[in-house]
């Protein structure tokens, strides 16, 4: 084997034009009227980074470089300094082997932020100590104070509606806190979990849903959300895809943090719907259990539906086509929001499949 490259003495910055001859023992460098002989398993040849020329080197101050890489990779496998970084180069030089590396890698990636983050916040949410719960809400609760103002009811039904779904509850958990605010049209006739503590009901859902079964239905739907730590599960997924983002892209601007980050929130949105759907069979189950039948929960769905639409349709003032407009894009806004589509709730509380 014998090939041309440049020899550095290690002490000036002139390179010197040499051959490099090898055998299975030497390698003989020659340059000038000058020569170097060094046994072969003592040198080290770089491994590949492109087309770069690469050095040969031997331990010492003074080294030889080529360009020649077919030289280089049969001098490397010659002397036995090739190993994994040989293996990387042949790897990072074959295109298909990085674009499946890079597939390989985008995908587990995904999956992992997409199903392996929402496992392990679910164990770590199941194991928040109450209390924290309890700050958490009532943070919230201070939060939204101008949202969700002192509530307009009586001090009798309010205590007559704790009491009643307080004697529905299973004495094996603890007791949820249900507190009552009045909301505007923004809110509107709505019950929220703010943690596995505490649930808000508005003052216009009360007004709304006259019975107290129908009542007790979505207050058991809400119980499942807080027995099952949703609201706890959801903040440690955002903090975690927050932090796993970081740690893989660095800082990085507001266009690109937007781009990386929608479809988590889109995955977001997908695991909030599943939440729903736990929620509403956790409300089926006790509705059973307590010998009432689940149509009043479903008739509560229909009842909030029909009062969004109505809310809905009196804000509105378009023209025909305008309408036609606006439901679609409620439609697309209903899918990529966190809750199920109605109908589909509905149909799966009476156990008929849906449309």
């Amino acid at each position: 084997m014998q090939f041309q490259g440049i020899y550095f003495d290690g002490v000036t910055s002139l390179g010197k034009p040499a051959q490099l001859t090898a055998d299975t023992h030497f390698i003989r460098l020659s340059w000038s009227d000058n020569e170097r002989v060094v046994e072969l398993n003592a040198i080290q040849v770089e491994a590949a980074l492109g087309s770069l020329s690469r050095k040969v080197l031997w331990g010492a101050d003074d080294y030889f470089v080529s360009d020649d890489q077919a030289q280089l990779d049969a001098l490397a496998k010659l002397s036995g300094s090739g190993g994994m970084p040989y293996w990387l180069a042949r790897l990072e030089s074959n295109f298909g082997g990085v674009a499946l590396a890079a597939v390989i890698t985008l995908a587990s990636l995904v999956f992992f932020a997409l199903y392996g983050i929402p496992r392990m916040t679910a164990a770590i949410a199941h194991q928040l100590p109450w209390a924290v719960s309890a700050q958490m809400a009532q943070s919230t609760l201070t939060n939204l104070s101008p949202l969700l103002q002192q509530s307009e009811l009586t001090e009798v039904r309010k205590q007559q509606l704790r009491s009643y779904f307080s004697e529905h509850e299973r004495a094996d958990a603890p007791a949820v806190d249900v507190h009552f605010r009045q909301a505007g049209a923004f809110v509107g006739a709505n019950a929220l979990t703010l943690s596995g503590t505490t649930v808000v009901f508005t003052d216009a859902i009360v007004e709304l849903l006259q019975d107290d079964q129908q009542l007790l239905a979505v207050f058991l739907h809400e119980l499942g959300h807080a027995r099952m730590r949703h609201v706890e599960q959801t903040v440690l997924q955002s903090a975690g895809w927050a932090v796993f983002l970081t740690f893989i892209t660095g800082d990085i601007g507001g266009v690109g943090e937007l781009v990386l980050t929608l479809p988590f929130a889109v995955g977001q949105s997908a695991y909030s719907r599943e939440f729903e759907r736990q929620a509403d069979a956790f409300a089926v189950a006790e509705l059973r259990r307590l010998g009432i039948d689940p149509e009043v929960f479903a008739q509560a769905l229909e009842r909030l539906e029909l009062s969004r639409n109505s809310v809905a349709d009196s804000a509105a003032s378009a023209t025909e086509q305008d309408e036609d407009i606006n439901k679609v894009h409620r439609k697309l806004l209903e899918y990529l929001a966190s809750h199920p589509i109605t109908a589909d709730r509905i149909a799966a509380v009476r156990g008929v499949p849906s449309p």
